[in-house]
């Protein structure tokens, strides 16, 4: 991505009256949606805040509830922010008479000139891509204080969450792009179809994409090892291009012969982004983010962003057990088949805490392409029901 991205004129004046407004604070609360990009707009905003000496406090929610953020708003608060929420619900927000803040990239209830309503939306851009939660607040930090440019990987994070980046980056999320690799902040990588670490233990744990007679079969992981002519125990980073492509190759390869499709690599292989000065890449973050939210360990998704050591061990730990969980999930899904009618297609899950992803996967690399996708989950005396659809179907049925 080459050279600035210019962003409209009118949007940076909401932002720059919004830093006034940190920035006279003292005491401030700060209410986010509980998804990746949620948790990763969260993180930036407890840090800008927590930077500016700022009283803080701050609270993941499952949607938003005005009766919760209202008891929140005690004697002292005086600042309300409400991420990745909020602009369906602008006047119940300006009932309150306290200084808010709003960032979020949702369709709008109206737009607001009692609030700092930080929403690209209202501009008729599309709020899909523009711009998510995460990368609004990351707007909002630097605009605040330009030290905040580090907290770029916690922002990309929550971008990722929202998988704005699987068809290149646009508005907000490009700004920052540009800003953060002229400063040495992030660069953009290649995407994987491998989990980080060794190969070999990468292909034999790998559920999404899954690769049938290779994804937790060590033999099949040898044989494909042996074709590609690569050591197992070589990370994909430390592989010469030579080997990178004859893998990534035949990993496509038998991707497409069991019935996935070109635009499900495009997306898997959608880019990444690396962050030098952290040692990271924004899909292994929100990967650790995921595992959280998934086991309703939101906090731990939080305080894991923010830099507390015990909680990236235990957001890892989660991440293992959660990955083994979906694989094991999706083999048996593969040995069982699935139910097929003339539109759709079923099966049931058996952990309720894999059954969105395990739907996903299920369409993308398992099912009938032509088919939605149907998850059903037992739970107690009802069924979640998860449904998923490719994007042809998407396109063509408006499913």
């Amino acid at each position: 991505m080459d050279g600035p991205v210019q962003l409209p004129e009118n949007l940076l004046t909401r932002f720059s009256n919004a830093a006034n407004a940190v920035r006279k604070c003292t005491e401030a609360i700060v209410f986010s949606h509980n998804d990746a990009d949620g948790i990763g707009a969260a993180s930036v905003l407890t840090s800008m805040l927590a930077r500016s000496g700022k009283g803080c406090q701050t609270s993941m929610l499952k949607g938003f509830d005005f009766k919760t953020i209202k008891e929140g708003v005690v004697s002292g608060v005086d600042l309300l922010i409400v991420a990745d929420m909020g602009s369906g619900n602008l006047s119940q927000l300006e009932s309150l008479g306290l200084q808010t803040i709003v960032l979020d990239h949702h369709r709008q209830e109206k737009d607001s000139d009692k609030l700092h309503h930080l929403n690209p939306s209202v501009f008729k851009v599309d709020g899909a891509r523009y711009a998510c939660a995460s990368t609004l607040s990351m707007l909002l930090a630097v605009t605040v204080d330009e030290m905040n440019w580090d907290l770029l990987p916690l922002a990309f994070t929550g971008m990722v969450g929202d998988r704005q980046h699987q068809q290149g980056l646009s508005g907000v999320n490009a700004h920052l792009y540009a800003g953060g690799s002229e400063k040495g902040l992030v660069q953009e990588k290649k995407g994987s179809l491998l989990l980080p670490g060794p190969v070999g233990e990468s292909l034999a744990r790998s559920a999404h994409p899954f690769i049938r007679g290779v994804s937790g079969d060590p033999k099949g992981v040898a044989q494909l090892l042996n074709d590609a002519g690569v050591r197992g125990e070589t990370t994909w980073d430390a592989l010469d291009e030579g080997g990178r492509r004859k893998l990534s190759s035949l990993v496509s390869l038998k991707l497409l012969e069991q019935g996935g499709t070109l635009g499900g690599l495009e997306d898997t292989l959608a880019p990444d982004y690396f962050f030098p000065n952290a040692n990271s890449r924004a899909s292994h973050m929100t990967r650790l983010v995921n595992a959280c939210g998934r086991v309703d360990e939101t906090a731990l998704g939080l305080a894991m962003l923010l830099g507390e050591e015990e909680a990236q061990k235990k957001a890892g730990s989660l991440a293992h057990d959660y990955d083994e969980m979906l694989l094991s999930s999706v083999k048996r899904t593969v040995e069982r088949g699935l139910s097929k009618e003339t539109a759709i297609q079923y099966f049931e899950s058996p952990h309720k805490e894999v059954s969105s992803e395990l739907c996903g996967i299920i369409m993308q690399w398992i099912g009938d392409q032509d088919k939605a996708t149907i998850c059903l989950t037992r739970m107690d005396n009802e069924f979640k029901v998860s449904s998923r659809g490719t994007r042809k179907l998407v396109d063509k049925d408006g499913l």
